[in-house]
């Protein structure tokens, strides 16, 4: 399973979230392309983030490059659910602009509530348009019942990640390892696909998933249901087909 070829990474952070990190998205597209990564996505964080850019930025990068140093560049956000509504910091006019959104449970502009309004939280926010991941669920802090949580987005086409970072040993996540089996083992069962994150940011960790391999051998994960060795399914994916669940 770590010789599974990882050809794109599109949860990654340049300057514009705000997170302490200085690096560009030219930064961050060299550091690909010394990576061999086919294409990298920029989804830095929704407007709620504290210091994050504002909506002028996202609203802006359909003029940005679509290529660099010969790796094809996507532009996203990792949008912030809100509420329990399942509100986000973008309104869906903008989100129409973009090549793709997460939905993300971050403190403090979303506070936990109990499994079952979590859960709620994450399944209405998948009605805005462009939505097609959820970012990072293993968070114990923001319980789910995953059961219910991935029935809903195979439903809507959605797709969970697998999220590097909150399997290092220094992770301020909770739980992420055993949330992270129990997410696999679930779209395993349910040949729902994954997308592996690095969750860079920066441009340090670009196409890392070193904690990660260990799990899909741990739960003998079907790399046809991995996301990042085919940029066909990608596009598939990101063009919202009906026929990506189970393909082969």
């Amino acid at each position: 399973m770590r010789n599974i070829p990882i050809l794109l990474d599109i949860h990654t952070h340049c300057l514009s979230s705000g997170h302490g990190t200085h690096d560009t998205i030219t930064d961050m597209a060299r550091m690909a392309a010394q990576k061999s990564l086919q294409i990298l996505g920029i989804s830095d964080h929704g407007p709620a983030t504290p210091r994050s850019a504002g909506s002028s930025y996202f609203r802006n990068l359909h003029l940005a490059d679509k290529k660099k140093f010969g790796t094809e560049l996507l532009y996203g956000v990792e949008l912030n659910i809100l509420n329990a509504a399942g509100d986000v910091d973008l309104e869906d006019e903008l989100l129409e602009t973009l090549d793709y959104a997460f939905i993300s449970m971050h403190p403090p502009t979303y506070s936990s509530g109990t499994e079952a309004s979590n859960t709620s939280a994450y399944i209405n926010a998948m009605r805005h348009p462009h939505v097609r991941f959820l970012g990072h669920p293993d968070d114990g802090r923001f319980p789910v019942d995953y059961e219910r949580l991935l029935s809903a987005a195979k439903e809507n086409h959605v797709y969970p990640e697998i999220n590097n970072a909150s399997l290092m040993p220094e992770a301020y996540r909770v739980d992420g390892l055993r949330h992270s089996v129990e997410i696999l083992s679930l779209c395993k069962k349910m040949s729902l696909p994954v997308l592996l994150s690095s969750d860079s940011h920066g441009k340090k960790h670009i196409g890392d998933m070193q904690y990660i391999f260990p799990l899909l051998e741990q739960c003998d994960f079907p790399p046809h249901l991995i996301i990042n060795s085919s940029t066909a399914l990608l596009r598939q994916i990101l063009g919202r087909s009906q026929s990506v669940c189970g393909q082969r």
